[in-house]
This record gives structure tokens, sequence and C-alpha cells, in this order.
């Protein structure tokens, strides 16, 4: 009987040790997805590309200093499907965004909302964790 188990369960650990780095690559150990933060700034770059896009954006704080926040987005296909396209979002764009911050201190998120200087938002939380919009 032993000698039976040994083999599903040998599988079974390989396939844990196979899958693992899919796995990480969706984590989101990185980000308090508990809180959202709003920050205005301008957008320094747009990325487009898979596995997700990225909004990067200049953001002043009280002591006049420019922080770059680097903020992830969903893929372009869960994008599409939200109402964005690769030419949403320009440098130079002034934004405010709603997001889950990074831990630590970090100048990072994910899940961002986008409101644009004439009113129209764009929405990007698809999947993730159950955050809404909250702009």
């Amino acid at each position: 009987m032993k000698r039976k188990l040994i083999a599903p369960i040998a599988l079974a650990f390989a396939l844990l040790a196979y899958c693992g780095p899919a796995v990480a690559h969706h984590g989101a150990q990185g980000y308090d997805l508990t809180r959202r933060i709003t920050l205005k700034g301008t957008v320094s770059d747009f990325v487009w590309a898979n596995p997700h896009c990225q909004i990067y954006l200049d953001v002043k704080d009280d002591k006049g200093k420019v922080v770059s926040w680097a903020v992830e987005l969903n893929n372009p296909g869960n994008l599409i499907r939200l109402g964005w396209t690769h030419t949403a979002i320009k440098v130079g764009d002034e934004v405010t965004l709603t997001f889950s911050p990074g831990k630590e201190d970090k100048p990072v998120g994910i899940c961002a909302d986008v409101l644009f200087a004439d009113g129209h938002k764009l929405h990007s939380s698809q999947g993730c964790g159950g955050t809404e919009a909250i702009l």
C-alpha cells in the first residue's frame, strides 16, 4: 500500500515545484490590497505589453520633490475589454490614479483607476482581489 502512494505523492510534489514560479508571478504580496490611495501627477511612461501594462507617474511630494511611481495594471487583453487602448494614456498626461499601494513605503502600486483632466475615467481593477473602483 505504501509503495502505491509514493509515486502519486512524488508526482504531486514535482508538479508543485514546477508550477511554483507561475503562482509566484500572480502573487500580490508586495501590495496592500486593503488600502487605496489617490495621487495626481504627470505620466512619464505608459507601457502596453504582456504580462502587465504599467503606468509611470511623476508626483510632487509635500516638499516639492518629484517621486516616480510605477503602477501595475491588468494585461492588454483584459484592459481592452474594459475600454482601454494602447493610446489611452500618453506621456505628459495629467491624471489622478487611485490604486492599492506597495508595502514598505515603496513608490509602487497595482490595480489603478485613472481619472483624466477632462473627467473621463478608466478602470483596471478587474481581478485585483475584489477591490472596487472608487473614482
